[in-house]
């Protein structure tokens, strides 16, 4: 039967790929016109032609780095409106880093306003003008004037067409539609893994690794959504999209330092600190540069890319840290893949763009490194995820083994094994104190529950189990509320551990907490429904610098003695168990 329910995903799969094939096939062999080609479809390129004033012709090239031919000075670059358009046609180009404005046979048409902002670098930004062309001009002289935002950058003119508006925006859209989607996919996937991270770290072990990744991601993606500029086509402020392409990628580095940090973390303590200093640092000083208008963001992106290469070589060096070598014989190695691949990705896709970039392209400068950063992120993401789940299912079962090791099954406070190792931590904090003169004190309370063995015997064991617990919530509501810390160490006996500024804290703190265990006691033993009478004996003791004992040990034994004294001397006074008992019985009428 098992092998026959087996057959069922196997079809599944079959009929799956039998549907995509039907339709990749019918899709490749349609060669009809949409209706948003038909209507809005009449585009052609306006690149030939250019020319400056001199007659210099300008290619494509020449175009995009027009700061190399004018600097910083204006130019004015020239061409001739085709004769055969159409009324509804449009001149449509994109300018990068430069301020423009375009006349028509001498009369100017169109002159932008740029707006002004303390805020605003000193460039346009990346912005896209539509020229509408009445049929008057057609067969005119265009000419733009042109001057360049900065002298090492990229600043030009590109992607000249004429035709439809609505058609030239479709063919841009529909050139850039993988890349926004990647972008969006990317966004999405960082807001997913943040989302994930808020119920795995609802316990008490957190790694908010997934978190940070999912941080770094979305700053990734603003980055790349950005500098797709296509954002510009519905929203007017392209300056204000170039301060915030500056400050995604100033989070960038520091994003992937702090995921790194939670994902594989570093011994070197300084590391950290030193490297999202750096971060910081950058951050501060481009604005600070840019606010006195010494430089602009834009100008000190040098700070950016500096602390992105040094990300960038800590990334590689914990993956080789934590897959490669750590990686060795453990388990999991399909997530060793994953991160390996993911790796990969994102190395080979900064490189590209890292050639593009200094070879002088002007297109799309995040190209490789979104499609990089989605591959890792789903790669990285998905072994982070593994991870951080197998961290919290560890956690929750050190968290209940410590529960078994360090609490009383019975009463659930500290049994005497945490009682042991608190002394001990105490006696190491101690003597790691160099000062002398310090005040601190720690105040040692011990109790010890009377007529437990008359109870047992007399009123069976769950009576005095009952009493115990009892015993434990008065100890526990007198001192816990104050910060003292409540312990069964034995059958009967109990401690309580005080710690303060000074010996007179400790003694506040513990008289404080006396009052409310008498009042809790005479409370339960004035009830006439109790099964049993609450009698316990207590010892107090305070050690600091002034006391003549060397070791917490010592305090512990003076407050058991102490503890023992007042035993006797409540057994003195108060009825047996045997004479409280059997009188409680007569007032019952048992």
């Amino acid at each position: 039967m098992k092998s026959k329910k087996s057959v069922f995903p196997i079809l599944f799969c079959v009929m799956l790929a039998f549907v995509t094939i039907i339709s990749v096939s019918i899709a490749a062999r349609n060669e009809r016109v949409s209706l948003a080609e038909a209507e809005y479809g009449r585009t052609a390129p306006f690149v030939d032609g250019w020319h400056t004033a001199d007659g210099t012709e300008l290619d494509e090239k020449a175009l995009k780095k027009i700061n190399s031919i004018a600097g910083d000075k204006e130019i004015s670059i020239y061409n001739t409106l085709p004769a055969g358009s159409n009324d509804a046609d449009a001149l449509f180009f994109r300018a990068k880093n430069v301020f423009y404005s375009v006349y028509i046979d001498g009369e100017a048409v169109y002159v932008p306003d740029f707006g002004e902002s303390v805020f605003y670098t000193k460039s346009t930004g990346t912005r896209w003008t539509s020229i509408d062309i009445t049929p008057d001009q057609l067969g005119k002289e265009i000419e733009i004037k042109i001057r360049a935002a900065y002298e090492n950058a990229r600043c030009g003119v590109d992607s000249f067409s004429i035709g439809s508006s609505g058609g030239i925006i479709l063919n841009i859209l529909g050139e850039k539609i993988v890349s926004f989607i990647t972008c969006v996919l990317l966004m999405f996937v960082g807001l997913i893994l943040i989302v994930a991270d808020i119920p795995i770290n609802m316990g008490k072990h957190k790694n908010h690794e997934l978190m940070y990744l999912g941080v770094f991601s979305i700053s990734v993606s603003i980055w790349c959504l950005v500098e797709l500029h296509i954002i510009e086509l519905f929203f007017d402020d392209s300056r204000l999209m170039q301060v915030i392409s500056c400050c995604s990628l100033m989070l960038i580095p520091f994003a992937l330092i702090l995921y790194l940090n939670a994902a594989i973390g570093f011994k070197n303590r300084f590391l950290i600190p030193v490297l999202s200093g750096l971060c910081v640092l950058g951050f501060a000083a481009s604005w600070t540069l840019h606010l006195l208008k010494i430089k602009d963001i834009h100008e000190t992106l040098t700070f950016s890319h500096v602390n992105v290469v040094i990300a960038s070589v800590l990334l590689v060096y914990s993956i080789i840290k934590g897959v490669i070598i750590k990686g060795k014989g453990q388990s999991g190695k399909i997530y060793r893949i994953l991160k390996a691949m993911g790796l990969c990705s994102i190395a080979v896709a900064a490189m590209i763009d890292i050639v593009r970039f200094y070879s002088g392209q002007t297109g799309d400068s995040a190209q490789f490194v979104r499609i990089g950063m989605l591959i890792f992120t789903i790669c990285y993401g998905s072994s982070s995820l593994e991870n951080t789940v197998n961290a919290v299912k560890l956690g929750a079962q050190a968290e209940f083994a410590s529960r078994l090791a360090y609490h009383d099954g019975l009463t659930g406070i500290g049994n005497r094994t945490a009682f042991e190792e608190k002394l001990a931590s105490l006696e190491t904090e101690k003597s790691e104190k160099e000062e002398k003169d310090d005040n601190t004190a720690v105040g040692i309370v011990m109790f010890d529950v009377n007529d437990l063995k008359y109870v047992n015997d007399n009123l069976g064991h769950p009576t005095g189990d009952e009493m115990i617990r009892k015993a434990a919530e008065i100890i526990s509501a007198a001192f816990e509320a104050d910060g003292g810390e409540c312990f069964r160490i034995g059958g009967d006996e109990f401690a309580v551990i005080i710690k303060g500024d000074s010996a007179g804290d400790v003694k506040a703190s513990y008289e404080k907490g006396m009052l409310i265990f008498d009042e809790q006691t005479k409370r339960h033993n004035g009830a006439p429904d109790s099964k049993f009478r609450v009698s316990i004996a207590h010892g107090f003791f305070i050690f600091n610098n002034d006391c003549e004992l060397e070791h917490i040990e010592d305090a512990y034994k003076m407050a058991d003695k102490k503890m023992y004294e007042t035993k006797r001397a409540m057994k003195a006074l108060q009825s047996t168990p045997e004479e409280y008992y059997a009188s409680r019985r007569t007032r019952v009428g048992v």
